[in-house]
């Protein structure tokens, strides 16, 4: 099969914009003069208009084209789409007779693994650039490395996780920071738990089943701040219910019966949330980290949601500080995989720096 062409037009068109309909066209945001451009591949012995190909689907190929329209990477060159949907066993020959200078693989369209790696491997070899997009936007929490394995070169793809070293450093910051804070507050566990007592009656404790590291269910336990039986409301009216899942699987809190007044006061100070101090205790959660979501959560990350779960959900994370409920899908989960992405040691910290005077301001807080 052969590549769908995207032309160029006139480089008067100032505004960038892209559709990817058969015959249709790139507006480049900064054209580059013809002598411009054959002098610079003259100097560099590159092409004089550089070939990118898309292969993917069309929806995902909008948007990529005219992200390299705006970032000037297609302004001297041809772009080039092709369906993924009906790329069939001549592609890899059709791709190395167009002999492109850059790929872009669509990992969220319908692939062939077996094919894309083979294609890609000739590409490399043949000295074009390959790109593997994910379907999520944002950074990809993967990290890719070149190395060799005796007389073989290997691309190495690896997921973003911890050396040994800042496992054990993190653990043991996330039993001696969460040890601290449970004697330090253990008055406000007393004055919060009798004030719960007094005026809402028992259970003290509101415990919810959340998701955490690899897929493992737990007990988070907040303090109690609404009605009895809560869950139970909620699951038993499906109106109600929809606005809970509409509303990023948080009610709010000026349309939610269930809560309490002495809840909404401990809501706005974050108080409710000190006992899952001793869920970092436990292991179940660690002081910086993804926030914990409840299951039917985890659908709303797409193909990510298996990488959050590879670590532990944290007590505050870059979306509680970042504006905790005025947040909401799909930048929630967008600021999750931007932490994990480039999570040290030292951007944990700057989280944790961050915490108390966000729930000061009590920003976010429902």
């Amino acid at each position: 099969m052969r590549p769908e062409r995207v032309q160029e037009t006139s480089a008067a068109q100032a505004e960038p914009r892209v559709a990817l309909s058969r015959y249709d066209a790139v507006r480049p945001s900064r054209p580059t003069s013809s002598w411009r451009r054959r002098l610079v591949a003259w100097l560099t012995d590159t092409p004089v208009r550089e070939k990118r190909v898309i292969v993917g689907s069309k929806k995902r190929a909008r948007t990529v084209s005219e992200s390299l329209v705006r970032a000037g990477r297609a302004n001297r060159g041809e772009l080039w789409f092709v369906d993924a949907g009906q790329a069939g066993p001549q592609l890899q020959d059709r791709l190395r007779t167009a002999a492109p200078e850059e790929v872009y693989f669509d990992l969220g369209a319908e692939l062939d693994e077996q094919q894309m790696t083979r294609i890609g491997a000739d590409l490399l070899m043949d000295g074009a650039a390959v790109h593997f997009m994910f379907s999520q936007e944002g950074p990809p929490p993967v990290r890719a490395a070149t190395t060799s394995i005796g007389r073989h070169g290997v691309v190495s793809v690896h997921a973003v996780a911890d050396g040994t070293l800042a496992r054990i450093v993190r653990r043991t910051i996330d039993i001696v920071g969460a040890s601290l804070l449970l004697v330090l507050l253990a008055p406000v566990f007393a004055a919060v738990a009798l004030v719960v007592r007094w005026r809402m009656g028992r259970p003290v404790f509101y415990v919810q089943q959340r998701v955490g590291r690899g897929g493992r269910h737990f007990a988070l336990y907040k303090f109690r701040s609404m009605v009895a039986g809560a869950d139970a409301m909620l699951r038993a009216s499906p109106e109600a219910y929809e606005r809970y899942r509409a509303s990023n699987f948080k009610m709010p809190a000026d349309g939610d019966d269930r809560l309490t007044p002495v809840g909404r006061m401990l809501r706005r100070a974050s108080l409710d949330e000190l006992p899952q101090l001793w869920n970092v205790l436990r292991g179940d959660m660690s002081l910086v980290g993804p926030r914990a979501v409840v299951p039917d959560e985890v659908t709303q990350y797409g193909d990510y949601g298996r990488m959050l779960l590879r670590v532990r959900p944290g007590l505050t994370g870059l979306w509680q500080v970042s504006g905790r409920s005025t947040i909401s899908y799909p930048e929630r989960a967008r600021l999750d995989l931007r932490y994990l992405a480039g999570r040290t040691l030292r951007k944990d910290l700057q989280i944790l720096l961050r915490t108390l005077p966000a729930v000061v301001r009590q920003r976010g807080a429902i």
